[in-house]
């Protein structure tokens, strides 16, 4: 069986403390971070591999970089999805890519990003954040 998730498998998260309750579990079972989350402004994807210990090699982080420009300037060129403007951050452990309009649309670029991102012959060794620094996924 391949990694990643087909689209309608992707975890969804539609509030703050239930995207927190997981990226603890996350952290204290050792695993990935992996969702889509719902906002007010639109849906985002979101990986985090340092729960895990790891991050992705740079040839993969490459190939993620690719296959995630041609599925979202798909799904930004076609009028029929509406999306408003989507920004993407793709770090070597850390990702997100936000937002957009649709869940369908999280879902099937997560798809594709679980493809690459949860694939463990993708992973090498990660560089933990700062314990004592403050909390990357916060915007505070």
């Amino acid at each position: 069986m391949s990694a990643g998730y087909a689209p309608d498998e992707v975890p969804l998260y539609r509030d703050l403390d239930t995207r927190d309750e997981q990226y603890e579990r996350a952290q204290d079972s050792a695993e990935p971070f992996f969702a889509v989350e719902q906002y007010e402004e639109g849906y985002a994807v979101t990986y985090d591999l340092l729960p895990a210990g790891f991050q992705l090699a740079e040839p993969a982080r490459q190939e993620l970089d690719e296959r995630l420009t041609r599925a979202v300037e798909e799904i930004v060129g076609d009028a029929d999805r509406p999306t408003t403007e989507v920004s993407r951050t793709v770090g070597d452990s850390l990702g997100n890519v936000s937002f957009f309009g649709r869940e369908e649309s999280a879902r099937e670029v997560a798809a594709v990003i679980s493809t690459i991102v949860l694939d463990e012959d993708n992973w090498v060794t990660g560089q933990p954040p700062d314990a004592s620094g403050p909390d990357p996924r916060r915007n505070d």
